[in-house]
């Protein structure tokens, strides 16, 4: 099934009626009950794992610069990763997002975005003396910059899965990236922040102070129209998270775990307060403060991004485990390569741990459920 090149609504009508067809409502509930059981620490008799493989359904993404200025076009790029595993029994649910990028609280203050070749938005970060700006103004208007953009965008997805029960009921619409209060300041003040950090401290909490405070502000505007939360847990990047909120925490990685105490831990504490609790991810290796993350209030998960020069796999996992066990932190889509995958098969990782790994076709994708005891 290929898409026309014609009406962009007709578009998303194709791949909505292609999803109300093949999504199984039942398998997905099996999902979500089986992903929360391993989240919380119960036994399960498998572990639990999401493989991506090339989608195979013809369904064509827009150039990302064209999806940015277009919802119609943002929204069939975010539907076209949900066709992809109907027909493949994984542990995986269908949701979007409005895919601003990690530019959508920073352009609450006023700060502009940049899509270059096709890529998510960069920021561009502003002077001290706007800052200090910034700071007089206070909690920015939340419709500003992407803020009402992306709530618009979240109304016009509601409305688009309306006329599918199915995928009314089924394909959750899950919260945007704002990033965490540091990674936003970082974004805000650019490379120079790491050395404020020791010249101008006092100006830096300031901003880390008003950033957590609009990001407390706008998640809230924004849980008015998401449908993101079950339980204790929130829907993201195509599983559950524990808790309300992710917060992104990769600007951080270079800083000294003194820096990450300082700087870090008590901004995302007030925001995992204000929402009862949440999950963390950040790319990278945090080592010298991943054990103090730990220790972060209201913390009930950990994602970790992992890039192709550094080293993770289940060495890493194992270094962790006993303290994320002790905190009762549970590790979300932890990737893990596909020849690594019979390791894991009767380990101690059967709970308290997701994962994802890829594939190149749909039969490694079969082989590897078939492994792991999927039914």
């Amino acid at each position: 099934m290929f898409l026309r090149r014609g009406n962009k609504m007709t578009k998303i009508t194709e791949v909505l009626d292609y999803l109300e067809e093949n999504l199984d409502p039942i398998h997905i509930d099996n999902v979500k009950v089986h992903i929360k059981k391993t989240l919380n620490y119960q036994q399960t008799d498998r572990i639990a794992i999401n493989v991506y493989r090339p989608f195979e359904t013809g369904f064509e993404y827009y150039p990302y610069i064209e999806a940015f200025t277009d919802m119609n076009k943002m929204m069939v790029n975010e539907l076209i990763p949900c066709c992809g595993n109907p027909n493949l029994k994984a542990d995986y649910i269908p949701m979007i997002r409005a895919n601003f990028g990690v530019g959508t609280l920073p352009s609450l203050f006023g700060l502009k975005c940049k899509v270059l070749e096709n890529n998510l938005p960069w920021v561009e970060h502003t002077d001290v003396k706007n800052i200090m700006s910034l700071l007089n103004k206070g909690v920015p208007s939340l419709q500003s910059g992407l803020g009402g953009r992306a709530l618009e965008t979240i109304d016009f997805y509601h409305k688009q899965l309306s006329a599918f029960p199915k995928c009314r009921d089924l394909i959750k619409i899950y919260h945007p990236d704002l990033q965490g209060p540091f990674d936003v300041a970082h974004l805000i003040w650019g490379s120079d922040i790491y050395m404020a950090v020791y010249d101008e401290p006092e100006m830096v909490h300031e901003l880390l102070q008003l950033v957590t405070e609009t990001y407390i502000s706008y998640m809230k505007e924004l849980k008015k129209v998401l449908n993101d939360e079950d339980g204790e847990f929130n829907y993201h990047w195509g599983t559950l998270f524990p808790g309300k909120v992710l917060l992104r925490d990769d600007s951080p990685v270079v800083l000294s775990k003194d820096m990450y105490e300082e700087f870090v831990q008590p901004y995302d504490e007030q925001i995992l307060k204000a929402f009862g609790g949440g999950s963390i991810h950040y790319c990278g290796r945090g080592d010298q403060w991943v054990f103090k993350m730990m220790e972060t209030k209201g913390l009930k998960g950990l994602n970790f991004g992992q890039p192709p020069n550094m080293e993770f796999g289940i060495d890493f996992i194992e270094k962790l485990h006993n303290g994320l066990k002790v905190h009762k932190i549970a590790v979300c889509s932890y990737y893990i390569d596909s020849k690594d995958v019979g390791r894991l098969v009767n380990s101690e990782f059967s709970t308290g741990i997701t994962f994802s790994s890829n594939v190149n076709n749909l039969k490694e994708a079969q082989d590897i459920l078939n492994l792991v005891g999927y039914n």
